[in-house]
């Protein structure tokens, strides 16, 4: 491809040339961004109205999905909240990933694996063998981010995943459990209820072995996962005090369980927990942590070495410290009675954690933060947390709580567009979105391999960070230039990938052009064409200006860039990398696809979409 060394004009200062429509935002927030495969019939080609709004295409979602989400209602919040409706619908067709996944039978055999089929022929069965799950995952879901249409489950599935963080390859256990790990604890729980989620997550052996829960015993206590528990998966660390004395910790004005009409707390033998005289902290201490780890003593999984096990969750109460009266969030006061068998006790934990108001805040702002702004303003905050603290016992508690957060004033407020930016597995999926990918990122398929070979480079590769906090999702941890080159490596290769053979090229760059573009196009018409259909919008007076407007007086910084390279004007003698050629003299059609002449413009064209899923108003969030 052309060398888009000078992309940056020189001495320019413009910033962002505006904020995107509304439509690219919502898409964008709550998924991987807008998918731009093809042109619906009866739209108006750019070419013919390059200072319009976009492309005008309605009512069809395997299309374009902008056009289809301004169908949605007549204004945005009608659209919004019918969108927000339909991504929430537990029913919502996916014939495109469907259809995508039981063409390869053979790659994503594991998806539908038990636990207890993968532990019996895989766990012995060698490298080759154990790590098949995780790679069936990793590869689905590429696959899943850029074609299924419930583009907010799959954020979700992305988040859950990094929320209850586990090292897919600490071992022969984490790897053959991750397709069980995926489907039955992240996927099945990303919509519904936090404790149900917060339960499978612990029993898990993904999870058991990843945190060294199960060789917690009486006697020989490891306090990983109980510590894990309290300040990454349930109160967070922003309500942690340290080594403080219990018994002063501040108190709750209310006991925040006598509501729940829940059996475990409300049994007598357990003194009643849901009592209203009963006073619980507002926060926790390290003693909470070590009564939580006593409590989960003795939780284990099915690892037989004999018979390679089935991962299946049991307990050992012989290694359980049930002998131990115990205190957790109670302010130093015994709650948990001595004699309790491990599994009802360990639940009893993880109800009191999942069920604490503390907890409803640390996720909800969590929730905010992903979905809307590194510093989410507190106000949404709150009205989420609340959300989800009155939605506690309901099977859709996660689903509840989305919808007060994306249909809030926050989550539509232009002004918090660009407080952060995507992370590389969303830059990734959404330049596959926007530009047109095809292709089905499996196993046993070289191009899907050699993808995730450099993808990896990014620093981001899924399931693979190794402490338990998950991929950062703050904006300055990306900034970096190593993890935005590597991933503007990985789109520039998926350009490339059999570019010159139709039947199989990777993206659809030429084909999307041709079939919207009519004509012999100029550079600017393929200048704007491209920044309106990957950004979804066209800002006024065009990225370039009108016809006749001098390459170095174009009115936005992207523009001015994108059509400096592909004139190859500006750069000073022997510079350039290609010969110059007028902004506005048209290239002939059949020479879009040939790289010959000097001029070499089926790589400039690729070279030209790469910039601008480079540029920074396409890695805004």
């Amino acid at each position: 491809m052309a060398n888009p060394r000078s992309a940056a004009p020189s001495n320019r200062t413009k910033g962002l040339a505006a904020v995107p429509p509304f439509e690219y935002r919502v898409l964008t927030r709550a998924g991987f961004g807008p998918a731009r495969r093809t042109l619906k019939a009866g739209a108006v080609p750019v070419a013919d109205r390059i200072f319009g709004t976009g492309f005008e295409t309605e009512g069809d979602p395997g299309q374009d999905d902008l056009g289809y989400f301004r169908s949605l209602g007549r204004t945005d919040d009608e659209r919004l909240a019918a969108w927000v409706e339909e991504q929430l619908d537990p029913n919502l067709p996916d014939p495109d990933l469907a259809q995508r996944l039981a063409a390869h039978p053979g790659s994503f055999a594991t998806l539908s694996e038990s636990l207890a089929q993968a532990f019996a022929t895989r766990r012995c069965g060698g490298f080759s063998s154990y790590v098949r799950p995780h790679r069936e995952v990793e590869r689905a879901a590429f696959t899943r981010a850029v074609y299924s249409r419930r583009q907010l489950f799959e954020l979700m599935a992305d988040f859950w995943h990094n929320h209850f963080n586990v090292f897919a390859g600490l071992n022969d256990d984490t790897y053959v459990s991750w397709a069980s790990w995926d489907r039955d604890v992240i996927r099945a729980h990303a919509f519904g209820n936090f404790y149900s989620l917060l339960h499978a997550s612990a029993r898990h052996p993904a999870m058991l072995r990843y945190l060294d829960n199960y060789v917690n015993r009486a006697g020989g206590i490891n306090e990983n996962y109980a510590r894990e528990l309290v300040e990454l998966h349930t109160l967070g660390a922003e309500h942690y005090l340290g080594v403080s004395d219990p018994t002063l910790v501040e108190p709750l004005a209310q006991n925040p369980y006598t509501a729940l009409n829940d059996p475990d707390l409300t049994d007598p033998f357990l003194g009643n927990i849901a009592d209203p005289a009963r006073q619980f902290a507002a926060f926790y201490v390290d003693d909470d942590v070590y009564s939580a780890a006593e409590s989960l003593t003795g939780w284990r999984y099915d690892r037989d070495t004999g018979s390679c096990g089935t991962g299946a969750f049991l307990t050992d109460n012989a290694q359980h410290s049930g002998s131990i009266r115990k205190a957790f969030l109670s302010r130093g006061v015994t709650i948990i009675p001595s004699d309790l068998p491990a599994e009802p006790e360990g639940r009893l934990i993880l109800k009191l954690a999942a069920f604490h108001p503390a907890t409803a805040t640390y996720i909800a702002r969590k929730l905010c933060r992903r979905l809307i702004a590194d510093e989410p303003p507190e106000a949404v905050v709150q009205a989420a947390a609340a959300t989800f603290f009155s939605q506690r016992k309901s099977p859709n508690q996660i689903a509840h709580t989305l919808r007060t957060i994306l249909l809030s004033d926050a989550f539509k407020d232009p002004a918090l567009w660009g407080s952060k930016i995507k992370r590389p597995f969303e830059h990734v999926a959404s330049a596959m979105r926007a530009a047109g990918c095809v292709h089905t990122f499996r196993e046993d398929d070289s191009t899907s391999g050699d993808f995730l070979n450099v993808y990896h480079g990014t620093g981001q590769r899924l399931f693979f960070w190794r402490p338990p906090d998950g991929y950062p999702d703050r904006k300055e941890h990306w900034l970096g230039s190593s993890g935005l080159v590597q991933a503007w490596r990985s789109i520039d290769w998926l350009l490339d990938r059999n570019a010159g053979d139709a039947a199989t090229r990777v993206m659809r760059v030429l084909d999307l052009t041709l079939d919207n573009l009519p004509g012999d196009p100029t550079p600017r018409q393929l200048v704007e064409f491209w920044c309106n259909w990957i950004l979804g919008y066209t800002p006024d007076g065009g990225w370039t200006g009108p016809e006749g407007t001098p390459v170095g007086s174009a009115p936005t910084s992207l523009g001015a860039a994108t059509l400096q390279f592909m004139t190859q004007q500006g750069y000073g003698a022997g510079n350039n990398d290609r010969n110059p050629w007028p902004a506005d003299e048209p290239i002939l059609r059949a020479n879009l696809g040939v790289n010959s002449g000097g001029f070499d413009w089926y790589q400039r064209l690729r070279a030209l979409v790469a910039l601008v899923l480079a540029s920074p108003e396409f890695t805004q969030r």
